[in-house]
């Protein structure tokens, strides 16, 4: 069991833009305690540095100063890398030589939001142990410390950090080029806005851009990533061969194929594991994803050799299982996808190129490509309760689940878990046997119901 944190969530600290916990003061304190926590020594004696950059939201100037002030007068030296998406500012936080990186960005909410979420200087998340320690010293009533005279941090700007992040992804092509291929892209108005369409240009493509005018408050705004529809119609609008859309932070990207039908997280790494297994750059021959993702996946890749393994919902937790295993490719359902030999995070840009890459070395249209996974069929519902006891403690249901999942064997799957915003249970059924599957999530919601209902 983790550790209970109060104000981290599953990716950083995030709330309402100057509304507790997201104010200029709380984050303040929250850089100081991320120095104290983060910063250790600079090298040869110097102060630690740390790369900061945001999306395009009107609040995170205000965040952004206060982070930088927080930082420098805990003695770190800070680097504005300016708007950026959060995998460009792991990627800098690494080849700058930075102690750690700071991304103020909500990713897919609405602007009224804003975050905070860190990065170690090799690029990497923090883990769950990291951001209680950092918490602690938050809540703390102890000052941190304050170094004075030449002890105070310094800020400079960074001039190329577009230049540098959009080199390094059209690095990872292998110098695969896309010459010709019309591309919808949409950027949400959001970080990508400055870099992703710059790389596809590069590359060769014929690129379609929209939602990439970002004004502070249209980030998001029925567009991107979590809106599959809008990159449906521009594929249509353009004729393009593909599209690719992001979310406010660019960590995340949905694909779209020529048909104008849009491609989840699940279809996206079906593709590229079936490709890597095949040439044999799967490392470990082994994928992996979070409980969410379909099973059909499983199927696949066992049928290919490989095998993959699972972990719990968040893009982080599958990082942490990636380099515990030394693993190089995983993600999630939702698109958050991670080619480890190129990225630290989930990276929109690049897994959007990788497939790209795909399409080019086969031949194959994203609408053939995405045939290889045979999603298996699911059962969901979505049951209100009155109380959220411990699932396990959820008797008759447990029993049920039991002999289900015993049928079911290593092609199906139940998964039972309480929302955490909302007074719903929510099951999930998957496996072969379209009628079984019903037959047994009735059952298993009766029970449920019949006990917390």
């Amino acid at each position: 069991m983790s550790e209970k944190r109060q104000f981290f969530g599953t990716d950083g600290v995030r709330a309402v833009a100057n509304r507790h916990p997201m104010t200029p003061e709380f984050v303040m304190r929250l850089a100081q305690a991320a120095a104290v926590v983060l910063g250790g020594k600079g090298e040869g004696g110097e102060r630690p540095k740390a790369v900061v950059g945001r999306d395009t939201r009107a609040s995170g100037e205000m965040l952004e100063s206060a982070i930088a002030a927080g930082l420098n007068s805990a003695g770190v030296d800070v680097i504005l890398a300016g708007q950026l998406p959060t995998p460009a500012v792991a990627m800098l936080s690494e080849q700058l030589g930075a102690n750690f990186g700071i991304i103020v960005s909500a990713s897919h909410n609405p602007f009224t939001d804003n975050g905070v979420k860190f990065v170690h200087g090799n690029g990497r998340k923090l883990n769950d142990k990291t951001e209680s320690a950092i918490e602690r010293l938050v809540l703390g009533t102890e000052d941190t410390p304050r170094p004075e005279g030449r002890g105070i941090g310094r800020i400079t700007k960074l001039a190329d950090g577009v230049d540098r992040y959009v080199a390094h992804a059209v690095s990872s092509m292998g110098g695969v080029r896309l010459d010709g291929m019309r591309v919808a892209l949409d950027n949400a108005h959001g970080a990508s806005s400055f870099t992703s369409a710059l790389a596809l240009e590069q590359l060769g493509a014929d690129v379609q851009v929209f939602h990439s005018e970002p004004d502070g408050f249209n980030i998001n705004e029925e567009c991107g990533c979590t809106h599959s529809e809008e990159i449906e119609r521009i594929v249509r609008q353009c004729q393009a061969e593909a599209g690719i859309a992001h979310d406010g932070d660019a960590d995340r990207g949905a694909l779209c194929d020529e048909l104008a039908i849009a491609l989840d997280g699940d279809e996206l790494m079906a593709i590229a594991a079936e490709s890597m297994l095949r040439k044999g750059t799967l490392k470990h021959n082994t994928l992996a994803v979070t409980v969410m993702s379909n099973y059909g996946l499983d199927d696949l890749v066992s049928r290919l050799g490989g095998r993959v393994i699972r972990t719990g919902v968040g893009d982080r937790y599958v990082l942490e299982e990636m380099h515990a295993r030394g693993l190089n490719f995983g993600g999630e359902q939702s698109g958050h996808i991670i080619f480890g030999d190129w990225a630290t995070t989930g990276d929109g840009l690049i897994s959007g190129l990788q497939v790209l890459r795909i399409m080019k070395e086969t031949g194959e249209p994203l609408s053939e490509l995405r045939k290889c996974l045979k999603k298996f069929p699911q059962c969901a519902r979505n049951l209100r309760v009155r109380a959220k006891p411990p699932v396990d403690q959820l008797v008759e249901a447990q029993k049920i689940i039991k002999e289900t999942e015993k049928k079911l064997g290593d092609y199906g799957r139940v998964l039972l878990r309480y929302s955490g915003t909302e007074s719903l249970i929510r099951l999930l059924v998957e496996g072969r046997d379209v009628e079984y599957l019903e037959a047994q999530a009735d059952k298993i919601a009766s029970a449920v119901l019949a006990q917390i209902g």
